[in-house]
């Protein structure tokens, strides 16, 4: 969600942890986190204009209730590489809770770590912006926000006297607003945009609001947790019900997703930029949906141009970015794969060449209580192991989720 690379390391998550510890003494509260939608992956500018699903396979199906479980061997997948691969998901320093590979519509293979199973709730942390991204097309598909090119003063009409008049709609999807925003917490960078926002404010939505211009916007791709969290001002104001209230009529029932949580603010406004606790397999049902342009059985549930335009490299983003979706290539897997990512090792593959979703999720304690940040986030929902048998725990040591992800990919290519 929230951090670059550098702060995976243990070095890094130390920096971290010591960082979000005097900021949540600040706060005057317990607790710590640190999150990354950076993924560990290399960016091309040479990815292809649009990142559009394949044609559905004859053999497309959708899960109602339950999913359908088949036996990897009858898909022509390799069994013992399938294994390899979730050997090294679930290796002892990996911290893996859950691995899903669905592929063909019916789950080939799962798994969970001791003391969970297929019920268990999982973070998204930054996996959330992908799944507002396609909640944001419904509301433009029904008319209720005019589009992408709409000005993001049609929400937040102080920017006009701000510098920010000229922001479109479109700039927050593509995280190019140009407005000042560190969302490192290497203490060589600066002040913590993402550590005020999280640590310090009730009002989430607010602080995301407040922060001024930098440069001009569509100019700089500058990832930001305060950008994507504007969305729960737009969808409220545009529908008149909290985004997660919205997103449950619009796309989590009628995906027929189950428990989730969807995380808001002391204030009230859903935390677009993170915190959808669902299951591993609930996350399988985005990437399928994604996977078939939108459609859900009989139902086009997200727009087909949406999900084709979310898949579209955006212009600062040297082919990584496109609609709060990852298209980063990945060596050693179809070009056409993308994916959602958040911090702690989750993740949403989708590589729709091989009818193939991955879903992996790392360890997550949830806390009990309702799903509001208050007195903030990091005290009920700390990331990063900070407090141990609360939130969650990220992969350590050499892991890396691309091996694992083509050691998937080989299995399926047999």
């Amino acid at each position: 969600m929230w951090f670059t690379d550098r702060m995976q390391t243990p070095r890094g998550r130390r920096i971290a942890a010591v960082l979000l510890a005097s900021a949540l003494l600040v706060a005057g509260c317990s607790g710590s986190g640190s999150d990354s939608g950076s993924p560990a992956t290399t960016s091309t500018a040479d990815r292809p204009a649009t990142s559009t699903p394949t044609e559905p396979s004859s053999e497309d199906r959708f899960p109602g209730k339950d999913w359908d479980v088949e036996d990897p061997a009858d898909h022509g997948i390799d069994v013992a590489a399938l294994e390899k691969a979730s050997s090294y998901a679930f290796q002892e320093e990996a911290h893996t809770q859950g691995l899903v590979v669905v592929h063909r519509g019916a789950i080939v293979y799962e798994r969970y770590a001791p003391g969970s199973d297929k019920d268990s709730p999982a973070a998204s942390w930054s996996m959330a912006k992908s799944i507002t991204s396609a909640v944001v097309g419904i509301a433009i598909e029904e008319g209720k926000i005019p589009g992408v090119d709409a000005p993001m003063t049609t929400w937040y009409p102080k920017w006009a006297d701000e510098g920010l008049g000229t922001v479109k709609l479109r700039d927050v999807l593509q995280m190019a607003t140009g407005q000042r925003w560190n969302e490192n917490y290497d203490p060589t960078q600066g002040p913590s945009d993402i550590i005020n926002m999280v640590a310090t404010e009730k009002d989430q939505l607010a602080y995301a609001e407040s922060r001024p211009p930098a440069v001009p916007p569509g100019t700089e791709f500058n990832y930001s947790s305060g950008v994507s969290m504007l969305m729960s001002g737009i969808l409220q104001q545009a529908t008149g019900m909290r985004a997660d209230e919205y997103a449950q009529q619009k796309l989590i029932e009628p995906i027929g997703m189950s428990k989730v949580k969807w995380w808001r603010d002391a204030a009230g406004h859903t935390l677009t930029y993170c915190c959808f606790d669902t299951t591993s397999r609930d996350f399988a049902r985005i990437g399928l949906l994604y996977l078939h342009g939108g459609k859900w059985g009989d139902r086009q549930v997200v727009p087909a141009q949406w999900v084709r335009d979310s898949l579209t490299p955006s212009p600062t983003s040297d082919g990584a970015y496109g609609y709060q979706w990852w298209l980063n290539d990945i060596d050693g897997v179809p070009d056409d794969a993308f994916f959602a990512q958040g911090f702690d090792g989750q993740w949403i593959y989708v590589v729709p060449s091989l009818d193939l979703i991955v879903v992996r999720n790392g360890t997550y304690v949830q806390n009990p209580g309702p799903p509001v940040a208050d007195p903030n986030l990091f005290s009920v929902y700390p990331p990063s192991g900070f407090v141990e048998g609360k939130g969650t725990r990220p992969p350590e040591g050499d892991w890396d989720s691309t091996q694992m992800l083509r050691l998937v990919v080989d299995a399926v290519r047999g």
